[in-house]
């Protein structure tokens, strides 16, 4: 995919302000189910409301807010959540009251970022008409927009692009590379649906276009040294003398992102 700078600049939120808000918590107590939300912060406090239902509005204390690796001895306050395991427990719950089993196998995958705002999408085996409404259902009541992503489907069952409610109207696509590994954590396009531009994320201030389609290379270019680079992102056909290309890791580091390639430029 390709990337530029947005020379307008971004509304991102103050880190110091609002680190917390939108982040997932839960519970240390033995035997308690529950996750929490933060949905605003000061100082000393923040608001938290239960990430399943949006409901039961709680305040709480800014010490009782612990990081994912916390260990305490004595089982009290909060642990952090990530999105995408806490996506991935709210629709296995929903599969397994659905199916009246938990040998359902119904959920593949969850891809997700930490930000709700970007979403991801969670790929099941089933179809659609067995189990669609059930998972859209869980995810409205927990605040997400649902809707069906065919473009992360190949071959049997179907797959669900969620966002937080607010953003759902936005354009679903997100940013999927080739050979994405499991730390892959998705971007959205923050633009309008059926935009001509290209898609772009607000936060992040890049724009891409998709780097599967035709008139791109693709080809995959491995540096004699360093890192492996990514796909090439000039046109296809470029002359076979000419170094594979990938603009993007181009644009990160900061210098030439070139590299040959077994795969002759253009196949």
């Amino acid at each position: 995919m390709v990337k530029r700078e947005d020379e307008k600049g971004a509304n991102v939120l103050d880190a110091a302000s609002h680190a917390l808000t939108g982040r997932l918590y839960r519970s240390c107590r033995a035997g308690s189910a529950a996750v929490v939300r933060i949905t605003g912060e000061d100082a000393d406090e923040v608001t938290a409301v239960d990430a399943f239902t949006g409901g039961r509005v709680r305040t709480l204390s800014r010490s009782s807010l612990h990081t994912e690796d916390y260990r305490p001895s004595r089982r009290s306050g909060y642990v952090s959540l990530r999105e995408r395991d806490f996506v991935a427990e709210l629709l296995e719950a929903t599969l397994d009251k659905h199916a009246g089993n938990e040998e359902h196998g119904a959920l593949h995958s969850v891809w997700t970022h930490e930000d709700w705002r970007s979403g991801g999408f969670a790929r099941l085996t089933w179809d659609y008409e067995h189990i669609g409404r059930p998972c859209e259902e869980a995810l409205h009541r927990a605040g997400y927009g649902a809707e069906p992503f065919p473009r992360a489907v190949s071959g049997a069952g179907f797959a669900l692009r969620f966002r937080r409610a607010t953003e759902q109207p936005l354009c679903p696509e997100l940013e999927i590379p080739r050979g994405k590994d499991g730390t892959w954590e998705p971007w959205s396009c923050d633009v309008e649906r059926d935009h001509d531009s290209p898609h772009h994320n607000v936060a992040m201030r890049y724009s891409w276009v998709d780097d599967d389609a035709p008139e791109l290379c693709g080809a995959w270019a491995s540096a004699t040294s360093g890192p492996r680079l990514g796909s090439c992102s000039l046109p296809a056909g470029h002359p076979r003398k000419e170094d594979h290309r990938d603009l993007l890791l181009e644009y990160l580091l900061g210098g030439p992102g070139r590299g040959r390639s077994s795969t002759p430029a253009g196949l």
